[in-house]
This record gives C-alpha cells, sequence and structure tokens, in this order.
C-alpha cells in the first residue's frame, strides 16, 4: 500500500523538485491518474499536473521519480484563467456571487460604463475565473479538503490519501478529526461516496464516523 501525505516532497533523481499540493483521481474507478505538484519558492510557485506514473516509489513524506528538467518544465499547468461576464457565471460560481467579489474585480464593473461613456461599445462586467484543468471525469482531493457525513455533517479534513499498489486505487483516506486536540481517524475507500470541489462525501452518518473511531481506539 502507498501513503501519500499531501505536502510531501517530490524528489527526482534525489534532488527535491517541489510537494504534493492535491491528488487526482478518476471519479469512477477512484483511481490516480495525476497528482497536482507546487514547483518553486514562495515567492514564484506554480501548480503542474504530473502523471500517476512517473512515480517509483512513495512513503508517507516523499514522492521519488526520475525525470529530466525538461520533462518537469513541460507538465501541464493545473489552473487555468479565464474572463467571465458576471450574467454568465455558471452554477459552480455562484459561491463567487458580487458579493464576495475581490476588491481588484470591481473594475471589471467600472472600466464598462468609463468606456461606454467615452463612446466605445458597451461591454457586460465580468470577472477572472480560476479553473483547474481536469477532464470532466476527474476530481482533485487537496489537504484539508472537507469530509461530511451523508446526514450533512462536518466529520473531518482530509490529510493524507491512502492507494494499493500497483494499480494506484484508492484504497482509503485519513481525516482528521477534532476542534482543538486534532486526531487521524483512517477511514476505508468503500466509504467515500463521492468527491465534490468543495467537499468528500461518506456514505455513513455521523454516528457511524463515531462508532468506527470509538471501535479503533480499543484496537
Amino acid at each position: 500500500m502507498k501513503e501519500i501525505n499531501i505536502g510531501a516532497a517530490v524528489l527526482s533523481n534525489g534532488r527535491e523538485v517541489g510537494s504534493v499540493e492535491q491528488v487526482v483521481l478518476d471519479c469512477d474507478s477512484f483511481e490516480a491518474s495525476q497528482f497536482v505538484i507546487k514547483f518553486g519558492g514562495t515567492l514564484h510557485s506554480e501548480l503542474r499536473l504530473m502523471p500517476a506514473e512517473w512515480v517509483l516509489s512513495a512513503e508517507h513524506n516523499r514522492v521519488d521519480i526520475n525525470r529530466s528538467d525538461e520533462e518537469l518544465a513541460n507538465l501541464p499547468n493545473f489552473e487555468v484563467q479565464h474572463y467571465t461576464r458576471l450574467d454568465e457565471l455558471g452554477e459552480e460560481h455562484l459561491e463567487h456571487p458580487r458579493s464576495k467579489i475581490k476588491p481588484t474585480d470591481w473594475i471589471n464593473y467600472f472600466v464598462p460604463l468609463l468606456t461606454r461613456a467615452l463612446g466605445e461599445p458597451y461591454a457586460e462586467p465580468g470577472v477572472r475565473v480560476t479553473e483547474p484543468f481536469l477532464a470532466a471525469s476527474e476530481s482533485a482531493i487537496p489537504r484539508g479538503l472537507a469530509v461530511h457525513s451523508n446526514d450533512g455533517h462536518k466529520v473531518g479534513e482530509v490529510q493524507d490519501v491512502l492507494f494499493s499498489e500497483p494499480d494506484w486505487r484508492l484504497s482509503g483516506i485519513v481525516m482528521t478529526r477534532g476542534l482543538v486536540l486534532k486526531h487521524p481517524l483512517r477511514v476505508p475507500a468503500d466509504w467515500v461516496a463521492k468527491i465534490e470541489r468543495e467537499y468528500l462525501l461518506l456514505n455513513r452518518s455521523k454516528q457511524q464516523v463515531e462508532d468506527w473511531e470509538r471501535q479503533s481506539e480499543d484496537k
């Protein structure tokens, strides 16, 4: 079994080149297809998609690959940005309504009005939307992703992701529990109902999670 800590260092030929930021799973098979790797330092960093088959070995806090600098530089970006009119924001962006638009986005309200006053064609105001560059059949799991029970309760946050060998199929997740004294709880993969952008949904109730937690403590 492979256990990947989200935040684990990625080493190529023994040299640290980045860190695992998110794990990308196929929504149907729950097999890891890619990893989101953070390259660069604090001031300048970028997220890129690395194929799961590149991984030679994986431990809790370390992932080893064997790739050249050129291959790493040619990895595709994880995120793409595009300009979207406010009246065309889709359902997935309804948490980005006008009340939550960043201050830098307000320029998109005033520029169209100014251009109209100067006789230029009117342009609808909009915002710059950042989207993950994933297939429709893929979902990304970042550290801290909320874990919800099937009766509507938040029961933890994702800490680590566990995979079987050699097929990279999800075998479980480790989530953190508790408000002040946080502690890990491992749950099997067959508890995972679906993975959304904002949360991971279990097919178990809050009570079942608590019962499982007590059983784990007794072992």
